[in-house]
């Protein structure tokens, strides 16, 4: 049977829009921009040819279709959830952790081996995103999140605190002849969506100065390799950039470091029981985070 459903995305957006009547609520929770919640609201209200949302300028309200669709889409994903915690009880060995990309390939692959090698029945799954996944609808049993440590329907514990500094590579480094922050004003300044370049140009008193602030990439991974192959000085965040700085690949410039807005945290759903498997893996990360 061939059905015809929206994306899944568009329907926990409309579900979360529905409950908390606020774009900036619904961005907060599944960590969207609020650009990103009316694309989806309005792409779930074409596929269905209907206003779903009656939209003021201080709240939004269901509209008699957005109604029964509502009673539909809260029932499905209430009943997918208690599916996702039956399957994962009958599989107990299975551990699906999600972690932002740049954080797995810069810091948590180099550690990961010790793990694998202390629990070899355990059925590892490494899952990459930037997207805040739902850990009771989707398939994962416990996440790695930034941000402040405050998010609905999940435990949360700080695993580190994060600050940022600029890099290059050596070479960069010594041709540029970068040795403070003013020195910063000779070279390209590559960036990353943290955005954080002019906060962290203001904490070391050369906001005033004429930086040339170059290309925009949305990993912080591939921002770091970039400033490693000589194409500029990155903002870096500390844990991404111990075993480069280690290595020799990148030089940090000068000794102003700027306090991350957010920290690393391990999440687990408020709803389920540890499994042994997710026990063992939040011991193991919490101690890895002091190497």
């Amino acid at each position: 049977m061939k059905y015809l459903l929206p994306p899944m995305q568009t329907l926990r957006t409309f579900e979360a829009l529905g409950r908390l009547r606020n774009f900036s609520r619904v961005a907060e929770e599944l960590h969207l921009t609020p650009s990103a919640v009316s694309h989806q609201i309005k792409s779930i209200e074409t596929f269905y040819g209907l206003a779903l949302f009656q939209r003021s300028r201080r709240d939004v309200a269901l509209t008699p279709a957005g109604e029964r669709l509502m009673a539909v889409v809260q029932t499905t994903l209430r009943q997918l959830s208690d599916a996702g915690d039956q399957l994962r009880r009958r599989d107990g060995n299975r551990l699906s952790v999600s972690v932002p990309p740049s954080l797995a390939s810069r810091w948590l692959l180099q550690q990961l081996g010790a793990f694998l090698r202390e629990h070899p029945a355990i059925d590892f799954r490494l899952h990459t995103t930037t997207s805040l996944v739902d850990l009771d609808a989707d398939e994962v049993d416990l996440a790695i999140r930034f941000g402040g440590g405050r998010w609905p329907g999940v435990r949360s514990e700080k695993l580190f605190d994060e600050e940022l500094f600029p890099v290059a590579a050596p070479g960069y480094v010594t041709r540029m002849r970068l040795r403070k922050p003013a020195d910063l004003e000779r070279c390209v300044l590559l960036r990353d969506d943290f955005g954080a370049w002019p906060e962290w140009l203001e904490h070391a008193g050369v906001a005033d100065g004429k930086h040339v602030f170059g290309p925009l990439f949305n990993d912080s991974a591939l921002l770091l390799q970039a400033a490693e192959a000589g194409a500029g000085v990155a903002l870096a965040r500390s844990r991404l950039v111990m075993d480069s700085i280690a290595a020799g690949t990148l030089k940090r410039i000068g000794n102003v470091a700027l306090p991350s807005r957010g920290s690393y945290y391990l999440v687990t759903s408020s709803r389920r029981p540890k499994t042994t498997s997710v026990v063992d893996f939040s011991r193991w990360l919490s101690g890895s985070t002091d190497a």
